[in-house]
């Protein structure tokens, strides 16, 4: 299997998830942006993608590639990138601060 497509695809919404995760970051919390980047944030950059590169569709499609299996496959990618943020979060919660003096 070539993880090239899902990799450009991911690089092609990247911008959309990041500004909307920033965004709710910025409004609810770092808590909360991390979990809009994982659901919601998917999901407007699936959005931007369908309104500012419509035509790259068929790319994909002339690939083999699903619009499931491209959101599938950004969502996988998504936790991988998420992961460590989020231990990090939980253990900045359990033991407090991190300051070093």
């Amino acid at each position: 299997m070539n993880s090239r497509p899902y990799l450009q695809f991911y690089k092609a919404i990247l911008p959309f998830v990041a500004a909307f995760a920033l965004i709710s970051a910025g409004f609810l919390g770092i808590v909360w942006g991390v979990v809009f980047f994982n659901t919601l944030a998917l999901a407007f950059g699936f959005f931007g993608f369908h309104s500012f590169y419509k035509e790259q569709w068929y790319t994909y499609q002339n690939l083999g590639l699903t619009k499931w299996q491209l959101l599938r496959s950004s969502f996988v990618i998504n936790l991988i990138i998420s992961i460590p943020v989020t231990l990090f979060i939980l253990i900045s919660i359990i033991i407090g601060d991190f300051s070093l003096t």
